[in-house]
């Protein structure tokens, strides 16, 4: 529930290699014309990309490449570039390995040609380390951090957004591996950056604050996380309006409060006032639609209405299998929770079947040791346990 910054790649507008002085007037006019491909293509990657249409994405990306290849070889700018882009579809997707090599190949451009101390270069550090971090390689993903972090406080100073938002992503990785005061540590060091150079009122400093919450929110503090919510919910209202999807996101996360609390009444009002915008802005087979649902369901699980919560697992998975493929960590995650219905039920051997669905996408792009695989791993030991 907890909403982390994305980093936002930088596509200069023209490929960076080509001296259009030294061409004649025939090869200069099919460069240019090539170069208008690139920038084409590349548009239409990044619409398709923000409509979870990835192949569609890959597609255009993949000839975008092809078309700057051509005109400019392999080590320029606009490549490391494009790889980066594609890099971002596979991790959407799941497909970690993937991911990591595009990423490496943006990396291998930009140390050569940018050096080791451009701020492209801490960019695709920081974009490495986001890949370890779903990968649940947390100590991988803090080096990269941490190499992306000294190139930005030199550089760019230490009251730079982009220093704000490594210090928010280092916190993130603190979080997931439980260490909470030294999360709230760096989610303060981004936090005062933000409210001093963007203001009180800009959406990051919102984020900030989400993201505060959120560790109130796992350390069972949860008057203390709302209040964090709300400060976050009243910016992101103002600023950027009642139907906009970050707007959703802290409904979200306030209903996950009131969740944990077992106000099971209020959780299912925020969830709802969620799903209206994700529906009415993202649409009916959005990703966060999915998760909303994945939510909605689980309230109804723990009221013990489990014909609703499996209904609304199933419109998630469609949503999943459909969108983010049949091997995504998203998409066994609702295998798992729809295992847990059924565990509920006392089901056992259904619920097993569903974990093992599970587990098999996990094993396969997340491995046995990361957190998500050992929890599906230890709720199938559990069910097993009853069935003996």
């Amino acid at each position: 529930m907890r909403l982390i910054d994305r980093e936002v790649l930088t596509v200069p507008k023209r490929p960076l290699s080509i001296d259009n002085k030294q061409l004649s007037s025939s090869v200069e006019k099919r460069v240019q014309e090539s170069a208008d491909a690139v920038i084409n293509s590349n548009n239409l990657a990044k619409a398709f990309l923000e409509e979870r249409e990835y192949a569609k994405a890959l597609e255009h990306y993949k000839k975008a490449l092809k078309i700057n290849k051509e005109i400019a070889g392999e080590y320029n700018v606009f490549n490391a570039a494009i790889y980066s882009y594609i890099a971002q579809v596979y991790e959407e997707q799941g497909m970690y390995g993937n991911a990591l090599e595009l990423h490496q190949k943006a990396l291998e451009i930009r140390e050569k040609i940018l050096g080791l101390n451009h701020p492209e270069t801490a960019t695709t550090y920081n974009n490495i380390a986001s890949v370890y971090s779903h990968q649940g390689e947390y100590i991988k993903a803090l080096e990269w951090y941490q190499k992306a972090l000294e190139i930005r406080e030199k550089i760019m100073g230490l009251d730079h957004p982009s220093t704000a938002t490594t210090y928010n992503n280092i916190a993130s990785v603190y979080s997931h591996q439980g260490e909470y005061i030294k999360t709230l540590e760096w989610y303060q060091k981004a936090l005062v950056i933000r409210e001093k150079v963007l203001g009180l009122g800009h959406p990051s400093t919102a984020t900030t604050y989400n993201n505060i919450a959120s560790v109130f929110d796992i350390q069972g503090n949860y008057s203390k996380a709302l209040e964090w919510y709300q400060k976050a919910l009243k910016i992101r209202e103002k600023m950027l309006g009642l139907d906009h999807p970050n707007t959703a996101t802290t409904y979200n996360n306030i209903a996950g409060a009131y969740y944990s609390q077992g106000n099971y009444y209020e959780a299912l009002e925020w969830f709802q006032k969620a799903l209206k915008i994700n529906e009415k802005v993202l649409g009916l087979d959005h990703p966060s639609t999915a998760t909303t649902y994945n939510n909605i369901a689980l309230v109804h699980s723990s009221q013990g209405d489990y014909p609703k919560a499996l209904e609304l697992y199933q419109k998630a998975l469609k949503i999943n299998e459909k969108v983010l493929g049949l091997n995504h960590p998203d998409t066994a995650s609702t295998y798992n929770n729809i295992a847990g219905v059924y565990s509920s039920q006392g089901d056992y051997l259904k619920a097993l079947e569903w974990y093992q669905k599970a587990l098999e996408i996990n094993k396969g792009g997340l491995g046995f040791d990361h957190p998500s695989t050992v929890i599906i791993m230890d709720n199938m030991a559990l069910v097993k346990d009853l069935l003996d």
